[in-house]
């Protein structure tokens, strides 16, 4: 059985929320190995927390507790979740954190987490990452049962975090993150070109910049330029050799990527 315990959350490192969250943890499962995704999640932020989880957690062993804090709604009436599937649990708000994990896993049940006997005797209403969700995730990882938890629910919190839009004449998706090189992230997944353009015969849009091809690696074009390809996710990214899609084009999270049909009518980047 698997003792990975991982934290993806918005609280950054110059605090001690992070370090409180892992001496609970510790506290009830001392054997506990602690895994930090991220705490730079910008504030708030849930479609960038759901996407640092969905980037990392696969690769994790099956049995893995994933908990995931961004939680702008802490102290109201929205609900803590446990998201048991095939291979993980997740543990965290019911905000649409988890919506990822609903479309891409198994998901074998969700509960409620109700039972207060799982928490610290005192919880917060401003800091449940510690107080409610922190012990909870420990207490799974010693092996309870999702049924101690709380009961079951049907209808989780979903949120459309990055959804690929098909229109007749064009695949349409956003840039959903721009990662520390400066590349520009979509949804827009290779599977997705090939299946809406087999023959190839397509450009590709942001802003006022196009390319009519994808590379395969930055090396294919010269330091600087922009080119558009495959990143590890294998979905589409706007790059730039040695460079910055965000500094030297201006593209930013949640600008629209297009691919469009080519039809010989437009310039070319």
């Amino acid at each position: 059985m698997s003792r990975i315990l991982t934290l993806t959350t918005d609280f950054g490192i110059s605090d001690g929320y992070v370090g409180a969250m892992k001496g609970v943890v510790l506290t009830c499962a001392p054997d506990a190995q602690i895994v930090d995704i991220t705490h730079q999640v910008p504030p708030q932020d849930i479609a960038a927390g759901a996407f640092a989880m969905y980037c990392v957690c696969p690769f994790f062993p099956e049995g893995s507790v994933h908990v995931g804090v961004v939680d702008p709604g802490v102290g109201s009436d929205r609900r803590g979740i446990v998201v048991e599937t095939e291979q993980f649990v997740y543990v965290g708000p019911d905000n649409g954190l988890f919506s990822p994990v609903y479309e891409r896993e198994i998901v074998r049940r969700i509960v409620a987490i109700e039972n207060a006997a799982l928490m610290r005797p005192q919880v917060s209403s401003t800091f449940h990452g510690r107080d409610v969700f922190a012990p909870v995730g420990a207490h799974l990882l010693r092996g309870i049962s999702c049924e101690e938890v709380g009961p079951e629910i049907e209808f989780p919190v979903t949120c459309d975090l990055w959804g690929v839009e098909e229109r007749a004449d064009a695949l349409v998706g956003r840039v959903v993150c721009v990662d520390h090189f400066g590349n520009a992230i979509s949804m827009i997944a290779r599977s997705h070109i090939d299946e809406k353009y087999p023959d190839g015969d397509f450009e590709i849009v942001v802003g006022k910049t196009r390319f009519d091809r994808i590379c395969q690696t930055y090396s294919e074009v010269k330091e600087g330029e922009a080119l558009a390809l495959y990143g590890s996710l294998d979905t589409l990214e706007i790059a730039v050799c040695e460079g910055s899609a965000s500094r030297t084009l201006g593209v930013k999270r949640g600008d629209e990527i297009c691919v469009y049909r080519d039809q010989g009518r437009r310039g070319r980047s």
